[in-house]
């Protein structure tokens, strides 16, 4: 006996880090709704080896923006002769909307969900509200902070079958924490100075956490003069993907980090966090959103935030009282 026909649904996406695990929390809502239907993510290779293991999507495609015409042509074929149901679209820029043009005399439903910039709502508020009014379902405008957070506490089900997502792995025994600092291509300024995340790792040695710095290759340099200068810190930039991160994230007391992209991420997992913004009229309305508190510290400079500000800030969000989300 054959299986039916599954009905397709298209989730539109591609952008930065910190707008895919904004995403994630569409995608929950999609694929709670659409239970039976086979979920197609379409979006660009940029963050496929992260995706590719969430459970929200049945498949993922990655040739959203291809680069010549030819693939194009092939990319809108197989959406054609896939004849999906509906269309989620949650990038709302020309290039999503060049799509739709694909569906123009087919059943296919299109759906525009992207968040607007002019809502002066928090993106993961706003598309929310958007997915309740064309499902139907709750309410259409969420007060700050209201909507479901993204969820990556998927990844655990990825730790199960590899032991590269173990703190272990990476030499990280006891309690630890994760610092993430922005990398040398953001402005100075917007940067905590080196010596100031050198005396946070020793506070936290203190305290008996210990400090492991995270990030891409452009955080290198600060993850090497922590480690020289605070013995007992962990150097990890440029060493784990985003997958291991998140389930570092897992088993971490909190995580502190400037205003990044992987914040976001580490946030989703399921981790307290102290964000520090410079430069930004109001925090809150971009903030890495999560099921644990997330304390915000703004200031014009962010070297007059002192170490200590930081620990008492950490302690405030329960960071050192707390069990890990993995234990």
């Amino acid at each position: 006996m054959t299986e039916p026909q599954r009905d397709i649904t298209y989730i539109l996406h591609w952008g930065d880090l910190a707008s895919t695990v904004r995403m994630l929390a569409a995608a929950k809502v999609l694929r709670a709704v659409h239970k039976r239907d086979r979920i197609i993510l379409l979006t660009t290779p940029d963050f496929e080896s992260f995706l590719k293991h969430c459970p929200y999507f049945n498949a993922i495609e990655i040739d959203a923006l291809p680069d010549t015409r030819p693939l194009a042509g092939l990319r809108d074929k197989r959406i054609k002769l896939n004849k999906p149901s509906r269309v989620y679209d949650l990038v709302g820029d020309a290039d999503s909307r060049k799509l739709k043009g694909l569906f123009r005399f087919s059943k296919c439903k299109w759906h525009e969900a992207a968040a607007d910039p002019r809502s002066g709502q928090h993106p993961v508020d706003d598309v929310a509200g958007r997915l309740n009014a064309i499902l139907g379902t709750g309410p259409q405008h969420y007060p700050l902070g209201g909507a479901p957070a993204p969820d990556a506490s998927w990844v655990d089900f990825l730790a199960k079958k590899s032991r590269m997502l173990d703190p272990e792995y990476f030499g990280l025994n006891g309690p630890f924490a994760l610092l993430a600092p922005a990398g040398d291509t953001v402005k100075a300024p917007l940067r905590w100075p080196q010596e100031k995340w050198a005396a946070l790792a020793h506070e936290l040695l203190q305290a008996g956490v210990t400090p492991a710095l995270i990030g891409g290759p452009d955080t290198r340099e600060v993850g090497r003069y922590v480690s020289h200068n605070t013995p007992g810190a962990r150097d990890l930039t440029g060493k784990a993907k985003l997958a291991q991160l998140a389930g570092l994230a897992r088993h971490a007391r909190f995580v502190f980090g400037e205003d990044t992209p992987l914040l976001h991420l580490l946030v989703a997992s399921g981790v307290p966090a102290l964000a520090l913004y410079g430069n930004v009229v109001d925090p809150a309305l971009i903030a890495p959103r999560g099921e644990e508190p997330v304390v915000l510290m703004h200031a014009a400079t962010l070297a007059q935030v002192s170490p200590q500000e930081a620990m008492a800030a950490m302690r405030f969000a329960g960071g050192f009282d707390r069990e890990p989300a993995a234990a």
